[in-house]
């Protein structure tokens, strides 16, 4: 089973910020000083988040639609990407 996160990138003064909706309020919202660091950063923080929620046996929140974003492709329980 794979699980998609829109991501929103953008440059909020001299860094990016890149921000997952869905997964926002458990810190899915980071920065880099280019934008493919940004995403790179914020691909680990949602594996970590998302690691955290399995181990929690939370289930997962289900993905926001943004416009203009990027779709990060998860594997999810324990499944290679």
């Amino acid at each position: 089973m794979t699980i998609r996160y829109h991501v929103t990138v953008s440059r909020l003064g001299d860094e990016w910020r890149a921000v997952c909706p869905a997964l926002r309020r458990h810190g899915a919202d980071i920065g880099g000083e280019t934008r493919e660091e940004a995403l790179t950063h914020i691909d680990n923080a949602i594996q970590m988040i998302l690691a955290q929620m399995q181990t929690d046996g939370i289930p997962p929140p289900p993905d926001e639609t943004v416009p203009d974003s990027v779709v990060l492709t998860f594997a999810a329980e324990g499944e290679a990407e």
